[in-house]
C-alpha cells in the first residue's frame, strides 16, 4: 500500500539509460484517480475522507451533495462491506481504467494485475455506474474548476521532488534495464495514502504508477511537498517493479517461505495494520525500504536523515531494516560477483533463514507499557477526580520523539490535556487529565516513542471508565 527506496551499481548501455529518461517523469493530477477517490469518499471510506485541504473537501461535499445517493455510491458501500474494497484496491481500479472521449473503460491486459479484492465484484457494472456518475454530476466541470489547484501541485512536486531525483540509479543498482513506463499521479484528494499500482496493457509496455497522496497545504490551500518525506516515497514505489518479480520465481519463493512465515508470525499484527497481509508482501516491502536507504546513502543524504529513515522503518516493525541495509551494501560492493539483485537474492534468503532468533530477542526487549499510575488501565471504576496519571515503561526511552493518539472511541473520549514530561530516568511520562463521571476514555501510545537504540514502543491502547 505505501512506498519505497533507492539504488546504485553497474553501468548499462547508453540506450537503456536514455530509455529511462527523467524527462518522462511528469507529475499529473488524473481525472480517473480523482473521480474514484471522490466516489469512495462519498461512500464513507475513511481512508479517502481526510480534509487536509479544507477548501477542497468543502468543495467536494458541496458540489456532490445532490449525488451522495447515486447508484455508484450505493454499489461501493455494498461491495466495500462484502469484499473489503479499500486503500490500494481503490487506486488499483482507478489505474486500470482508460479515459477517452469522456468515457471510462477497463484496460484490456495481457495478465490481470487488478487487486484481487475486485475478483468477486461486478467490474463491468462498476465502470457503467462510474460513467453514469461522471455524466450526471458533470464531473468534468468540477475537475476543470480546480485545474489551477492541480497545476500548482504539479509544479510544486516537479520543483521540489523531481529536481534532483536520479531515475537512472535504478538500472545501475539493480543491474537491469527497465522495461516499464513510469508515471507519477498526484492523488489530490487522497490524503495520506500512497500507492504503487502496476498495469499490464495488452498492447504496450507495463505501466508502473506511483500514486502520491497530497496532504500538506499552506494557509492559501497551495500544496506543499517536503523533500525528506516525499522523495523517499517516490524512490520506494519505483523500487517495487525491480524487486517484487524476483520472489515470484518458483525456487526463490519456496526457499524463502518457511523462514519468512515465521518472521511474519512475530509481527503479523503490525503488518496487517499497514495492509501487509502476508509474508510475501512483508519481504518485498522490507527489501524495497532497505533499497530506499541505500539510495539515500549513495546520494549523500545527511546522516541524520538516513538515521531517521531507519528509525521510521523500525517504527513500522521492520525491526531488521538496518541489517538488511548493510546486506545490500555488501551487494553494492561485490557487483562483479553479483551483477544483479536477482543474482544476489540467495544471500537475502539466507539472511531471513537466520533472522528469527534475533527478531524474537528484539521483540522481547522492545519497550512496552508496563503499568499506569494510579491503576486505571482496563478498570471500570476509576475516580473521576483524578487530575494526573503516569505511564510506566519497561525501559528508558528517548525524549526526542513521542506520539499519543486518539483512540477508536473518538476525541470526546480522549482524557489527556497536557504532557507534563518524562520522569523516573525517562522510564515514565506524566500527563494532566480531565475526567467526567460515568464516561469511557481511551488513548493510544504510538510507536514514535523509542528506546535509546531506536526500537519502537509496542503500540498500546489505554482504556478505562470512570464511576
Amino acid at each position: 500500500m505505501i512506498w519505497a527506496k533507492k539504488i546504485v551499481g553497474l553501468c548499462i548501455l547508453l540506450a537503456s539509460v536514455l530509455g529511462f529518461s527523467q524527462e518522462k517523469l511528469t507529475p499529473k493530477v488524473d481525472e480517473r484517480v480523482e473521480i474514484v477517490s471522490i466516489a469512495f469518499r462519498l461512500a464513507g471510506a475513511e481512508e479517502y475522507m481526510r480534509s487536509d485541504n479544507k477548501k477542497y473537501a468543502e468543495d467536494i461535499n458541496a458540489y456532490f451533495e445532490p449525488y451522495k445517493n447515486a447508484e455508484i455510491i450505493q454499489f461501493i458501500k455494498e461491495n466495500r462491506n462484502q469484499n473489503g474494497l479499500g486503500y490500494d484496491a481503490v487506486m488499483s481500479i482507478a489505474a486500470h481504467l482508460s479515459f477517452k472521449n469522456n468515457q471510462f473503460k477497463r484496460v484490456a491486459e495481457k495478465e490481470n494485475t487488478l487487486d484481487k479484492r475486485w475478483a468477486k465484484v461486478d467490474q463491468k457494472k462498476f465502470v457503467e455506474l462510474l460513467n453514469q456518475f461522471y455524466r450526471k454530476s458533470n464531473f468534468q466541470k468540477f475537475f476543470i474548476n480546480h485545474s489551477q489547484n492541480y497545476a500548482q501541485a504539479e509544479r510544486e512536486y516537479q520543483e521540489v521532488i523531481l529536481k534532483d531525483f536520479n531515475l537512472n540509479w535504478y538500472s545501475k543498482f539493480y543491474g537491469k534495464a527497465p522495461n516499464e513506463e513510469y508515471k507519477i499521479i498526484l492523488g489530490y484528494g487522497n490524503g495520506g495514502g500512497n500507492y504503487g499500482i502496476k498495469v499490464e496493457p495488452k498492447n504496450g509496455k507495463t505501466i508502473v504508477n506511483a500514486i502520491v497522496g497530497v496532504w500538506d497545504f499552506d494557509e492559501n490551500g497551495n500544496a506543499k511537498f517536503d523533500k525528506n518525506e516525499f522523495q523517499p516515497l517516490l524512490i520506494h514505489e519505483f523500487n517495487h517493479s525491480f524487486v517484487n518479480y524476483i520472489l515470484d520465481k518458483k525456487d526463490y519463493h519456496a526457499q524463502m517461505k518457511n523462514s519468512a512465515e515465521k518472521i511474519y508470525a512475530l509481527v503479523e499484527k503490525e503488518m496487517n495494520a499497514q495492509a501487509y497481509g502476508n509474508w510475501e508482501t512483508m519481504v518485498n516491502e522490507s527489501i524495497v525500504r532497505a533499497a530506499v536507504i541505500r539510495y539515500m546513502i549513495d546520494h549523500h543524504y545527511a546522516q541524520k536523515d538516513i538515521d531517521d529513515e531507519i528509525l521510521a522503518q523500525r517504527g513500522r516493525q521492520f525491526l531488521w531494516i538496518k541489517e538488511l541495509v548493510e546486506l545490500l551494501g555488501k551487494y553494492e560492493k561485490e557487483r562483479t560477483k553479483f551483477p544483479t539483485l536477482e543474482s544476489f537474492y540467495p544471500e537475502i534468503i539466507a539472511f531471513y533463514k537466520n533472522l528469527e532468533p534475533q527478531i524474537k530477542t528484539t521483540i522481547e526487549q522492545q519497550p512496552k507499557v508496563i503499568s499506569v499510575s494510579p491503576d486505571i488501565w482496563n478498570k471500570d471504576d476509576v475516580d473521576s477526580t483524578i487530575t494526573e496519571i503516569t505511564i510506566n515503561f519497561s525501559t528508558e526511552l528517548s525524549t526526542e520523539r513521542m506520539n499519543v493518539k486518539v483512540g477508536k472511541l473518538g476525541m470526546e473520549h480522549f482524557p489527556l490535556k497536557q504532557n507534563l514530561g518524562f520522569t523516573n530516568d525517562n522510564k515514565s511520562i506524566k500527563f494532566k487529565v480531565e475526567l467526567k463521571p460515568n464516561t469511557e476514555y481511551e488513548f493510544v501510545l504510538g510507536n514514535r516513542f523509542r528506546d535509546k537504540n531506536g526500537f519502537p514502543l509496542k503500540e498500546t491502547s489505554i482504556k478505562f471508565k470512570t464511576k
